[in-house]
């Protein structure tokens, strides 16, 4: 959580960077068309620092798991699959469509 916090802090101090940099260019009547370096660092560092620390901890995959029964397998019924079904009667159309390449 304080990585959060931290690429968050990171990306307001970036902001207002980047503010002070355009104020600073009004002033001296300047044209600023780019972001400034250090901005643009802070921002992908601060970023970065946010994700990461948002995906939290990382946990192995264990095979003891997959002895258990899953979400997906427990309302499986192969019986109603059905692999037959309305796609194949695009094929002819699309043939009849498409150009030739």
């Amino acid at each position: 959580l304080w990585m959060v916090g931290l690429g968050v802090a990171m990306l307001a101090h970036a902001g207002y960077g980047l503010i002070a940099e355009k104020q600073a260019a009004d002033l001296l009547d300047a044209d600023v068309a780019a972001v400034g370096s250090q901005v643009f660092i802070e921002v992908l560092v601060g970023a970065g620092l946010a994700l990461w620390g948002g995906i939290g901890e990382f946990k192995p995959i264990r095979l003891a798991d997959a002895k258990k029964p899953r979400w997906e397998s427990l309302h499986a019924r192969p019986d109603f699959h059905c692999y037959n079904h309305r796609g194949k009667l695009l094929r002819p159309l699309l043939k009849e469509t498409l150009p030739k390449p």
